[in-house]
């Protein structure tokens, strides 16, 4: 893989880190996982924004945004990829990577479990290298996504997505004051269809018609099975939804 490492194009393997790095010893650092198509990045504004918020908070400068969009779109070139999984790690350094989209699988099994997101947390809505938690847990579960609830048991987010449900024809997501992730595709669903944010317990799955997730790479998908519960095929209002995102 072609990488860009601090501006500069270069192999995968020859990126010289300092020892006393805070992103690799502590996980002190902020990242953006981006969808890329025609070999451009997709929904690019609203990312850079998401980065640099993320960024400030944890005391990081970032990139002037239209030199960080040329270096994305020069690794997209250097590995000839059109389409692409983009990541961009910013601490000291910046880090961008490109590799091709991953297979997206027919079925999507779902399981809540019991481990809580503190939303009270300093890095509550913040997207922090520091995810060794969200993806033990995922690869725990046995399932394609985990639901957490916050603190006060409400529903709140996946490991690596946003929850939506469907409820007698009606959207309903957790606000970010539960403390999920301020997702870009989660923002986009809100602006195609009218969607209702707020405060459920985790136990509002049980009796959901429909279980939405999105996140930047999958966009938005329907969940097959919760919990082992077989919610069936995806419905028309998913598909309306899916439809107009992609003509968004």
């Amino acid at each position: 893989m072609i990488v860009s490492w601090n501006g500069s194009l270069v192999k995968e393997g020859r990126i010289s880190l300092p020892v006393s790095d805070a992103v690799f010893l502590r996980g002190e650092g902020v990242f953006e996982t981006i969808r890329a198509e025609s070999g451009r990045p997709c929904l690019w504004q609203k990312h850079y924004d998401r980065l640099a918020k993320s960024a400030l908070r944890m005391g990081w400068t970032t990139p002037d945004r239209c030199i960080l969009e040329s270096q994305v779109v020069e690794v997209l070139e250097a590995n000839q990829l059109e389409s692409a999984r983009v990541r961009i790690t910013l601490g000291n350094e910046c880090l961008i990577t490109a590799e091709p989209l991953p297979e997206v699988e027919g079925k999507l099994s779902v399981v809540s479990i019991d481990c809580p997101v503190n939303e009270r947390s300093p890095l509550a809505g913040v997207k922090c290298t520091s995810y060794a938690e969200n993806m033990m847990l995922l690869r725990a579960s046995g399932a394609d996504e985990a639901i957490r609830p916050n603190m006060v048991g409400e529903l709140c987010e996946g490991c690596i997505s946003n929850v939506f449900f469907v409820k007698d024809g009606d959207i309903f997501t957790p606000a970010l004051e539960t403390g999920c992730l301020p997702g870009v595709m989660r923002a986009e669903v809100i602006r195609v269809v009218s969607v209702t944010e707020g405060h459920w317990p985790l136990d509002v799955l049980r009796e959901a018609d429909e279980l939405w997730l999105s996140n930047s790479l999958r966009r938005l998908r329907s969940v097959n099975l919760l919990n082992g519960h077989d919610l069936g095929r995806e419905s028309s209002l998913f598909l309306e939804v899916s439809q107009r995102l992609a003509h968004s």
